[in-house]
C-alpha cells in the first residue's frame, strides 16, 4: 500500500486537520488509488479531508510514505474533518511530534519561509 500526506501552506502557516478517530491533529492524507500519481492523490485527499484546493509544488518520499507540499487555495467542498492553520505544532497530535518536524523543515525551506517551530 502506498500513501501520501500533504503540507498545505497559506500566508506562512500550515494546515492540519483534527482526526477524531486518532484524537489529534495531523496533516491530510491517505492511500494512493490505482492509476493516481502521488500529486493527484495528494490533491484528492487534501480536498476530501479539508474541502480546500491544493496546488502541489513538490513531492518526496519520506520514511514509508510520500509527502507533498503545496499552496492552499479556495474552498471547493465541505471537508470531512475540521481544519485550522497553525504557526506552530498544536496539541494533541495524532502522531509523535518528531514525525512532523522533519516534514515541516523540508516544506518551509523549499518555500523560502522561516520555520515557525
Amino acid at each position: 500500500m502506498s500513501t501520501v500526506y500533504c503540507v498545505g501552506i497559506k500566508d506562512g502557516e500550515f494546515l492540519m486537520i483534527f482526526n477524531p478517530r486518532r484524537g489529534g491533529w495531523e496533516m491530510p492524507g491517505g492511500r494512493i488509488e490505482d492509476g493516481e500519481s502521488i500529486s493527484q492523490a495528494a490533491v484528492r485527499e487534501f480536498s476530501e479531508e479539508s474541502g480546500l484546493e491544493l496546488d502541489v509544488v513538490a513531492c518526496r518520499p519520506i520514511h514509508d510514505s510520500n509527502v507533498c507540499l503545496g499552496h492552499v487555495g479556495r474552498e471547493i467542498a465541505e471537508g470531512e474533518m475540521e481544519y485550522r492553520f497553525f504557526s506552530s505544532l498544536p496539541s494533541p497530535l495524532a502522531f509523535p511530534r518528531e514525525e512532523y518536524l522533519e516534514v515541516l523543515e523540508w516544506a518551509y525551506s523549499l518555500m523560502g519561509l522561516e520555520q515557525p517551530l
